[in-house]
Parts: C-alpha cells; sequence; structure tokens
C-alpha cells in the first residue's frame, strides 16, 4: 500500500468561507470502485478547501454475503491523495479523524472520495462525512 503525506496546514486564510459539512453515501460500493465528487472545487483563484474532520466507513451487503476490505481515500479534483487510503475491513467499519490543523485541498481543486477493493470481488455501502471550510490563500 502507498504511503501519502497530508497537506495539514498553520496557514490563516485572508478569507474564510463556512463551516459547512458534507454528507455521502453511496448504497451499492460494488467490484470496481468508487470515484465521487464530495465538495465542488472554490470558483476564486487562490482559493482552497480546508478538512477539519473526516468520517468514512463501509457496511457490508449483507443480501450477498460478500465480505469486503475496501480502500477509501480522500484526493483532490486531479486525483492526487490528500489523505489516505484508510483500509476498511469486515462487516461494519469505520474511521474518525480531527485534524487539530486543517487538512489543506490544493487550490481551485474539487474533494472527491476514491475507493477500491483490496480483495477482488465485494460489495458494500460506502459513506463519507466531512467538515471544512474555504479560504482565500493567507495574507503575505
Amino acid at each position: 500500500m502507498a504511503t501519502t503525506t497530508p497537506k495539514i496546514v498553520e496557514e490563516i486564510t485572508h478569507s474564510r468561507t463556512g463551516p459547512f459539512a458534507i454528507n455521502y453515501h453511496s448504497p451499492d460500493f460494488t467490484a470496481g470502485s468508487l470515484n465521487a465528487e464530495l465538495i465542488a472545487a472554490p470558483t476564486r483563484s487562490g482559493s482552497a478547501t480546508y478538512l477539519t474532520h473526516v468520517t468514512m466507513g463501509i457496511v457490508r451487503n449483507a443480501a450477498n454475503d460478500i465480505l469486503v476490505d475496501a480502500r477509501i481515500s480522500i484526493v483532490d479534483g486531479g486525483g492526487s491523495v490528500s489523505f489516505g487510503p484508510v483500509q476498511l475491513t469486515g462487516e461494519y467499519t469505520t474511521f474518525s479523524k480531527d485534524f487539530s490543523k486543517p487538512l489543506k485541498i490544493t487550490d481551485k481543486k474539487a474533494v472527491d472520495v476514491l475507493g477500491s477493493a483490496v480483495n477482488g470481488s465485494y460489495q458494500a455501502a460506502c459513506f463519507v462525512y466531512a467538515e471544512y471550510y474555504t479560504g482565500d490563500n493567507p495574507l503575505t
């Protein structure tokens, strides 16, 4: 599994909007991959999304009785991993993280969720809850 280095920042943004929260779910995250937009890209030049909290999880689809091992990542709109992958296993698994200093997503990029199977065939429901704000580059 690849390792990523989250971009945790101490910057005080010039202009700030929020806080906001987003609750995403995919009821049928099946034998392929998950790739969905969570938060649209900021429209102002030099503006970025800053995550302050993320909770993610999976629930096994009991009807198909398929155990799940999945990796979930938070990525920017260009596909670069900002946080993760977090490996979730078993019938019901959650992961929660509060960022004491915000996790900055690349300027003017959306925030997406990306998931993949670890062991081939699987079927599950996936959810991601995130708290965030948008801000312009800090004053220099």
